[in-house]
Formats: C-alpha cells, sequence, structure tokens
C-alpha cells in the first residue's frame, strides 16, 4: 500500500513533533492516517466528511492534542 510520510509539530510553548504516514490510497480498510512519536504509534485518524475523526488512540492522547494534530493534518488538505 503506498504511502507518504511527513512531519507535522504543534505547540508554540512546547513544541511537540510527530511522524505522520498517509495512507495514499484509502479505502476504508485502514485508517487513513498514522501518528508516530518517537517511533511508537500512538494515534490514527481517518476522513469523516469535512473532518478527521479518531480511528485508535494507543498513545491514550488527551482531547486537545488530537485536536491540535487534527488541525495541522487537517491544514494541508490532504
Amino acid at each position: 500500500m503506498e504511502t507518504e510520510n511527513f512531519q507535522i509539530t504543534i505547540g508554540k510553548v512546547n513544541e511537540q513533533t510527530f511522524e505522520v504516514r498517509d495512507y495514499i490510497h484509502h479505502e476504508g480498510e485502514k485508517c487513513k492516517f498514522e501518528i508516530y512519536k518517537s517511533g511508537q504509534l500512538i494515534l490514527s485518524l481517518e476522513p469523516d466528511g469535512d473532518f478527521l475523526r479518531v480511528c485508535k488512540n494507543p498513545g491514550e492522547l488527551d482531547e486537545e492534542i488530537i485536536h491540535l494534530i487534527s488541525d495541522k493534518i487537517e491544514s494541508y488538505h490532504l
């Protein structure tokens, strides 16, 4: 399955960097975006209309961090 990897940074005071794996030809059997920190899968997201919704949250991230990550990915218009 073809993927594209890129990094995002969130936060102004406490910057955090994440690696995003985008499954370009997403067809539903797997979440479209997987988010990693230090090589560990911490979150996966999938499109739901014009927004992203949580598919899995193995990193047990709080809603604020999830929202910041989602907003950053959505800003790329992928």
